[in-house]
């Protein structure tokens, strides 16, 4: 069921980026700059994000020359328009360019107007006129595997050992408390949706915080390759937690866990407000909390993806689409965990099957968060 919903909502998202791009009657303009560059940020937030906001008939496409795909292609369009001098920032119409942020501040958005008003110029033409190149279909192919890794990224930190963990005893408590199959479904519930709410809006707000933070350029380059390290060392323990873990079969042996005074703590959250008779409110209570706590541990994977959103520019246009589903993934494995405790799923049987699958899920943890780091640094 899970993955059968992966696929489909995959194939919708690709589906709709692949029409748009592919449309001739829309008025395709080419920007070339930076993600670092202080300039490129100023002309995307003042002039083109606003007018494509505004006109849907706009199709703004982003690329950045740091990346091999964005200069190659910047390259191509240089030579197919006749650019006598390169610039680095460069913005490109139909049969017309500006180079220089001098000039783009002067005169784009008068450009784009008068485009507007004359739509001959450029409804109906064929898509395939436009300089096209290797480079730039490997850029798409980029942009649709950083939003697959976004999405699996999704699900693997949804079985998170430290999440799961929590899972494990609040089903434990559930059952010393005697809790009706009722009661047990309205805390899942409740539970469930407090944790999608806290953790989505913990992602709004790193999200909007490293979108304004990449208008600086030391700063920027400093999130990227800290994110990216923190991804790499974090998957090399994960490495490290799964060989381990399949040697001696010991839980102790596994560094990459909640520390044991943020698990007494969520212990004690969990106890201390589902104990009485306030179950919804109990469990919401409940539910802000413990994703606050679990934070030090779910962050690492969700803060590297995050990172990624705002670095890759087609991303960063629908963000907020991406973190609403991959907080849907992220909560999934929870609910249907919740679900089967309504149907009588114990807690022991739930940390059988957990240390039966440690070591794939600790190697799927690793896997993802070095792919992270790759994309990351290729985002540029």
């Amino acid at each position: 069921m899970t993955w059968r919903l992966f696929t489909s909502m995959t194939a919708v998202c690709l589906f709709a980026v692949t029409e748009s791009a592919a449309s001739s009657d829309r008025l395709v303009i080419d920007f070339f700059g930076t993600s670092t560059c202080g300039e490129c940020m100023q002309i995307k937030q003042e002039i083109l994000f606003p007018m494509q906001k505004k006109q849907h008939e706009i199709d703004l496409r982003i690329h950045d020359i740091d990346t091999d795909s964005g200069y190659s292609l910047l390259l191509s369009m240089e030579e197919a328009f006749n650019v006598p001098v390169s610039a680095a920032i460069e913005l490109y119409f139909p049969d017309t360019f500006l180079t220089g942020a001098n000039d783009i501040n002067k005169h784009a958005l008068r450009l784009i107007q008068w485009y507007l008003a004359h739509p001959e110029r450029w409804k109906g033409r064929d898509s395939s006129s436009q300089p096209s190149s290797l480079s730039q279909q490997l850029a798409e192919k980029f942009q649709s595997f950083s939003f697959l890794s976004i999405l699996t990224a999704g699900i693997v930190d949804g079985i998170n050992p430290c999440a799961i963990a929590t899972m494990i005893f609040l089903i434990s408590f559930l059952a010393t408390q005697k809790r009706k199959r009722g009661e047990i479904l309205a805390i899942g519930l409740s539970f469930t949706a407090a944790v999608f709410i806290t953790y989505l809006a913990m992602g709004i707000g790193a999200f909007k915080a490293l979108t304004f933070l990449q208008k600086y350029a030391w700063i920027s380059v400093a999130i990227r390759w800290g994110a990216a390290a923190l991804a790499v060392g974090v998957g090399i323990i994960s490495f490290r937690d799964a060989y381990l873990y399949r040697k001696t079969g010991k839980a102790s042996d596994i560094k990459l866990q909640l520390p044991k005074p943020v698990k007494l703590r969520i212990h004690k959250v969990i106890s201390g407000n589902l104990s009485g008779s306030s179950l919804v409110m109990g469990a919401i209570i409940t539910g802000f909390l413990v994703t606050l706590l679990e934070a030090v541990c779910t962050g690492q994977v969700y803060l590297p993806t995050i990172v990624l959103m705002t670095r890759q520019e087609g991303l960063r246009m629908t963000g907020w689409f991406y973190l609403v589903f991959y907080n849907i993934l992220f909560v999934l494995p929870l609910l249907i965990i919740m679900v089967l405790a309504f149907y009588g799923l114990r807690w022991d049987r739930l940390a059988k099957t957990t240390q039966k699958n440690m070591v794939p899920i600790k190697i799927a943890l690793g896997g993802v968060l070095c792919g992270l780091a790759i994309f990351i640094v290729a985002a540029g």
